[in-house]
């Protein structure tokens, strides 16, 4: 029976119509409580065979504790996928561990995240000692790992983004979604239904005897001598939303399980059950799954009262990520990118003008 903490009885609000605890069933554990850490400075040095970097650590170079302006989930998902849009960019110049380290300099330090701020804030540490030795051993990681973590959330957020388009007939992100990267590559998934559909006939297997395998290998060399027909550049064969429950089912298995315990809020002192987060990826991919658990139905997506803000798009001129403000926000803040909104909103204006006159003649005519 649900009592509150004055012994008085609360009625359940647990959605019985459902079989999953979720967000509302277990009381709103969408919170996530961090520490964000953050060094001025990283050197690079092999550590057995792996390429890892640490942070310099001194008293000239001391580590920056939590603020109350401290960078939200949805920032560090935004920043992170622009991360990997440009280390995966063929016209960049700078070596991708430049990058990360100015990545982690600006936003905070990208691993050991709670056992790190644990150590810094004991009593007994002394940052004029030997202590930064350990501390400086402690915070090493490996460039390769943070690559591949990097990698698989940079995929799976442009996965989402073009299982999301097809919702509303935007089907450009997932024809282009498969090409080799840089450093990430894309799956496939999308590539079959650039052919149209084979139906194949019912063919005469009497001479397999009643074997399967033969069976299955009549119907292969059948398919062998007619393949299927390749649609025009540009379009899709056949209709991926058609599998929609498949393909979403494929985004699912590429998220990581989140982890809850109770964590101290450092700016309350209370707490909190929250995700355990012992990296950005762990936070990112929080935050991105919370994205998921509030997202509309598929036939809602792209109506103008869902979603109202809170989400992180791709800017439609310099094409970064970043955290949409309101329901119609399709461009970032850059003064570029809002000129370039301006010129195309004017456009999209004369379009509609010229629409209007060529009606109005048509009508009177």
């Amino acid at each position: 029976m649900p009592y509150n903490w004055n012994g008085e009885y609360v009625p359940s609000k647990v959605d019985r119509t459902t079989d999953l605890l979720g967000h509302k069933e277990l009381g709103g554990i969408g919170q996530l409580v961090y520490h964000a850490i953050c060094f001025k400075e990283y050197d690079t040095d092999y550590f057995g065979s792996d390429y890892c970097a640490y942070p310099v650590c001194d008293a000239k170079n001391p580590p920056e504790f939590p603020t109350d302006e401290s960078v939200s989930g949805l920032e560090i998902l935004s920043s992170l996928c622009n991360l990997a849009s440009q280390i995966a960019d063929f016209d960049n110049k700078v070596p991708h561990v430049t990058l990360i380290l100015d990545w982690c300099k600006k936003y905070m330090h990208p691993y050991g995240i709670d056992f790190i701020y644990e150590d810094l804030n004991d009593e007994k540490f002394d940052i004029n000692n030997f202590d930064i030795e350990t501390l400086e051993k402690e915070c090493v990681f490996s460039i390769d790992e943070f690559m591949k973590d990097l990698g698989h959330l940079y995929v799976t957020y442009l996965f989402y983004r073009a299982l999301e388009g097809i919702c509303i007939a935007d089907e450009e992100a997932a024809y282009h979604f498969y090409k080799e990267g840089k450093h990430f590559e894309t799956t496939s998934h999308f590539e079959r239904f650039k052919f149209y559909p084979r139906e194949t006939p019912d063919l005469d297997v009497s001479t397999a005897g009643g074997d399967i395998i033969k069976e299955m290998q009549i119907y292969e060399n059948y398919e062998k001598k007619h393949p299927r027909q390749k649609a025009p550049e540009g379009e899709f064969g056949s209709e991926p939303y058609d599998n929609y429950e498949e393909l979403r089912d494929i985004l699912l298995d590429r998220f990581p399980d989140v982890k809850m315990r109770l964590k101290v809020t450092p700016k309350t002192g209370r707490m909190e059950l929250s995700a355990d987060a012992h990296s950005v990826f762990d936070i990112a991919w929080c935050t991105f799954a919370t994205i998921l658990a509030q997202a509309p139905a598929p036939e809602d997506i792209g109506k103008e009262e869902v979603f109202a803000e809170g989400i992180v798009i791709s800017c439609r001129h310099c094409k970064k990520f970043f955290v949409r403000r309101n329901n119609r926000q399709e461009y970032c803040d850059n003064e570029a990118c809002q000129k370039a909104r301006k010129v195309q909103n004017q456009r999209d204006f004369r379009r509609r003008k010229r629409i209007e006159n060529a009606q109005k003649n048509k009508k009177n005519s």
